[in-house]
């Protein structure tokens, strides 16, 4: 199994770092691979230029501030594994975004690293133009 970690700072209280990153409408505006993303009351599904991708949410804890996720559909190989974790920490003033995944079969972590890596900047775009 593939295991990927990547982190950011924002400057923003993780209350509304939390807010933006678990409403489904806004993952387009910081995720740049996801076009398109709505919620149906099981699953997620996000539109990208690759093709439709599914998940179904694992966990939404207000009080911790993390989710976690599951693809389940859209991947190009089949998925024998995957749980991707967001976790809104504070950190003094701000907020210490870290976006992990694991996947099988490993030969789905280059896509995921790259997606993720891309993801992560993206939220640290989204809030330093979204004070």
């Amino acid at each position: 199994m593939t295991s990927l970690r990547f982190d950011t700072r924002v400057e923003q209280d993780p209350d509304r770092v939390w807010a933006v990153l678990t409403d489904v409408s806004k993952i387009p505006e910081w995720f740049p691979a996801v076009k398109e993303a709505c919620f149906d009351g099981v699953h997620r599904h996000l539109r990208t230029p690759d093709g439709q991708l599914k998940a179904v949410v694992v966990t939404e804890n207000d009080e911790l501030r993390r989710f976690q996720y599951r693809f389940v559909e859209g991947l190009p190989l089949p998925i024998d594994f995957h749980l991707g974790t967001i976790d809104v920490l504070p950190d003094g003033e701000g907020s210490r975004v870290v976006y992990s995944q694991e996947i099988l079969p490993e030969g789905l972590a280059p896509i995921v690293e790259r997606a993720v890596s891309e993801g992560i900047a993206g939220i640290a775009r989204y809030f330093a133009t979204h004070p």
